[in-house]
């Protein structure tokens, strides 16, 4: 019994030593924790850019009327996800050009907005939805178009052109880990699409090619 008290004690001075080595406390190691940011970004964006139109007045015979005119547009949407967005739309052509002087369309509307993003700069889009169009010219020029509503629909492509900076998170081995998609984080991009008007059987195709910039908050 003798000897193992003496055991005892003899390995509790040897360990007490071995912390307070060279009169110094030494810290038992502990291994590092870490820390990983938490991105939150905003899915509110806003755009605006140039379009050209093209209208024409068809049938399965001829074409009564076509044009070309051009103006603006501007576009604001909320991502829901990578996949999946709402956008509403307005559009204003003003600029005057062709055989009957251009003529002056305006159109708003909401769509769908399926969406994939095939890099993590490029992100393609599809846009289905319901609009209001109208002559703000002369009627006849249009086959006696005035003004109409109905399923309008488009398609687009998207290029981020932010630093990416904040669509990175730090893993456990301090490793950058892509965790954003196209569009995704704070920013500008650049968009080209077309789009259709309205889709009905009994109006002038109005179709329109837009490009611009569009901000993500």
């Amino acid at each position: 019994m003798k000897d193992l008290i003496t055991k005892t004690l003899l390995t509790m001075a040897v360990l007490t030593a071995g912390m307070y080595a060279g009169g110094k406390v030494v810290a038992p190691v502990e291994a590092p924790v870490a820390v990983i940011p938490v991105t939150t970004p905003s899915p509110w964006y806003l755009g605006a850019g140039l379009v050209w139109a093209k209208l024409s007045g068809c049938d399965l015979v001829n074409c009564s009327y076509e044009d070309t005119t051009y103006g603006a547009m501007i576009r604001g949407g909320y991502d829901f996800n990578e996949y999946f967005g709402v956008e509403a739309r307005g559009i204003r052509t003003f600029l005057d050009k062709g055989p009957f002087g251009g003529t002056p369309l305006q159109h708003i509307g909401i769509y769908a907005k399926p969406q994939y993003p095939v890099s993590e700069r490029v992100n393609i889009y599809g846009l289905a939805g319901y609009g209001y169009t109208e002559n703000l010219g002369n009627g006849a020029r249009l086959n006696y178009f005035d003004n109409d509503s109905g399923f309008a629909a488009g398609i687009g492509v998207e290029f981020d052109l932010s630093d990416r900076k904040g669509d990175f998170l730090e893993d456990a081995n301090y490793d950058r880990v892509f965790d954003g998609y196209a569009d995704q984080g704070k920013g500008w991009s650049l968009f080209l699409d077309y789009q259709r008007m309205l889709i009905k059987s009994d109006v002038p195709d109005m179709d329109v090619v837009s490009f611009g910039l569009r901000y993500d908050f």
